[in-house]
C-alpha cells in the first residue's frame, strides 16, 4: 500500500509496502499521532506524538498543508518531526493507499515551499 513519507528536510517518497505500527512508527521516530486535515477527509497522517517535546525540526511541507487545509489550529501550531501520510480508514479502521492527488499536491507544495 502506497503511502507519502514527508520528512523535515523537504524529502519525500512513496513509499509502497505492507505498513504496520512498528513501521509508522519508525518512519516518524517514536509514539504515533494522528493528524487530520479538515477539508481533506479523505486523507490523513501519523507523525511523532512527542515530536516538539523532543526538539525535531519542523515540518514545514505537512505544516503548511495542515493550515491550508482548514483545520483549526492556534496561531503559531506546527507540526514536528517526519509525517507519514495515507488515503482514509476503511470500515475495518485500516489505513488506506495515498490517494494519487494528495502526492501530487505535495509535490507541488514542496515546488512552493522550496523552490
Amino acid at each position: 500500500m502506497k503511502a507519502l513519507v514527508v520528512k523535515t528536510d523537504g524529502t519525500m517518497n512513496v513509499v509502497d509496502q505492507e505498513w504496520n505500527y512498528n513501521q509508522i512508527n519508525s518512519a516518524v521516530g517514536g509514539w504515533i499521532e494522528a493528524i487530520y486535515f479538515a477539508h481533506y477527509p479523505d486523507h490523513f497522517g501519523y507523525i511523532n506524538e512527542e515530536g516538539k517535546i523532543a526538539g525535531l525540526d519542523i515540518n514545514e511541507l505537512v505544516t503548511d498543508y495542515w493550515y491550508e487545509s482548514g483545520t483549526k489550529v492556534l496561531l503559531g501550531d506546527y507540526i514536528a518531526g517526519d509525517a507519514v501520510i495515507f488515503g482514509e480508514l476503511d470500515d475495518d479502521g485500516n489505513n488506506t493507499e495515498v490517494p494519487e492527488y494528495v502526492i501530487d499536491k505535495f509535490f507541488k507544495l514542496r515546488e512552493k515551499v522550496y523552490g
